[in-house]
């Protein structure tokens, strides 16, 4: 018994020895895992907004949902595939434990996390996808009718779409893909009248302390249907809209037309007008339209060549100036002006008007008897 126990336990010792050296059975060298880059950080000067595949720059963060595979888990490793990515940026993966991939892109995480199982198994392999992206907050400011900070959804994008794209680059599941800038200044109220569209500045955290800045314009849009300019945009993106040094009032209303312009606005009317007060009109809605959706001028009573635009400024400012108007005159900032949301028109009053309200107002407090004897002493002075 014991001679038979001495070679089993010799048995033992080999095959336990050639396993720790690498070997199999039949005593060939098991293949070295390839060497893989460290995950280089993103540079600004190199950086792109234009990417092809908006997923390989996408910056993970809490919430976002993974696809994680890793080829060569022993059976008794749970099967999951699917992590939520924690509040501290961490995901707890079966066998390598806690692994923080927040901050980070996808090519990059995986390359963490093929590290952090290379420390706890031999040759492994690993895969990483975006499984459900986390709600995307954008912060707007500048001309826009509300800036602040947005959740913006993802855009749903047809079965036909999916199919015609270039093998579905950027597409998430469900047939999602990314929110472009157009998208978010329409959620945002539009821009105002005042907004310089050929400037728009869009800043982006590349995850390392460092900031790409682009520029953006989206007149060229506009102008020859330069769809690259509307770009996709990334979860903490900053979009700044700047005020325009000078507005040229045809180029605002054909402005005005666009997706990313509010539909309409609303401003007062007050005055001589025959339904005075709180009306809406298009984004590009000139003076006269503004005075035609209050039922235009009560004939009878209004100065037509004395309208008054009063504004309040972005700075809190408030501008009064009064408008040489022409009902004939085409949009210019004179005597047509394109109207901005929160804008006062008021209509007065003609000179005759004002003397008959005047003499109106004199009579009114005095009594029938009263008022016969001031018409008949007012007819004598005219006499």
């Amino acid at each position: 018994m014991g001679y038979r126990s001495g070679p089993r336990r010799q048995k033992t010792a080999i095959l336990l020895a050639i396993a720790a050296s690498g070997l199999t059975l039949g005593a060939t060298l098991l293949t070295p895992p390839l060497a893989t880059a460290q995950p280089r950080p993103l540079s600004p000067s190199s950086y792109s907004f234009t990417s092809t595949n908006p997923l390989q720059d996408y910056l993970l963060g809490a919430g976002d949902v993974l696809f994680i595979e890793v080829v060569n888990l022993p059976p008794s490793v749970t099967s999951q595939r699917q992590f939520t990515v924690n509040l501290d940026g961490s995901v707890t993966l079966p066998l390598a434990g806690r692994v923080i991939v927040g901050g980070l892109t996808l090519p990059q995480a995986e390359q963490v996390i093929l590290n952090a199982y290379s420390q706890v198994m031999r040759f492994p392999a690993v895969t990483v996808t975006l499984q459900t992206p986390r709600p995307m907050k954008i912060l707007v400011a500048g001309e826009v009718s509300r800036p602040g900070s947005y959740v913006v959804p993802f855009t749903s994008v047809s079965a036909s779409a999916v199919s015609a794209s270039a093998a579905g680059i950027g597409l998430l599941s469900g047939g999602l893909t990314w929110p472009r800038l157009s998208q978010v200044l329409a959620q945002s109220g539009g821009i105002t009248q005042e907004a310089d569209i050929r400037s728009i500045e869009i800043r982006r955290q590349l995850g390392n302390g460092q900031t790409a800045v682009t520029k953006i314009n989206l007149w060229e849009m506009i102008q020859s249907g330069d769809a690259s300019q509307d770009i996709t945009l990334r979860s903490d993106d900053v979009i700044v809209v700047p005020k325009a040094k000078e507005v040229n009032a045809a180029e605002a209303i054909r402005v005005a037309s666009a997706t990313f312009s509010p539909q309409v606005i609303r401003v007062q009317v007050v005055g001589e007008v025959l339904r005075p007060g709180l009306v809406e009109v298009p984004a590009n809605a000139t003076l006269t339209q503004g005075i035609g959706a209050a039922g235009g001028f009560n004939v009878q009573r209004a100065n037509m060549s004395r309208v008054t635009l009063v504004r309040l400024n972005r700075d809190g400012t408030v501008s009064r100036r009064r408008i040489p108007f022409s009902l004939a005159a085409q949009p210019n900032a004179n005597n047509n002006p394109v109207l901005q949301e929160g804008d006062v028109i008021v209509v007065e009053r003609s000179g005759l008007t004002q003397v008959g309200d005047a003499i109106g107002n004199a009579l009114r407090p005095i009594g029938a008897l009263g008022t016969l004897g001031v018409f008949l002493n007012l007819v004598n002075v005219f006499d």
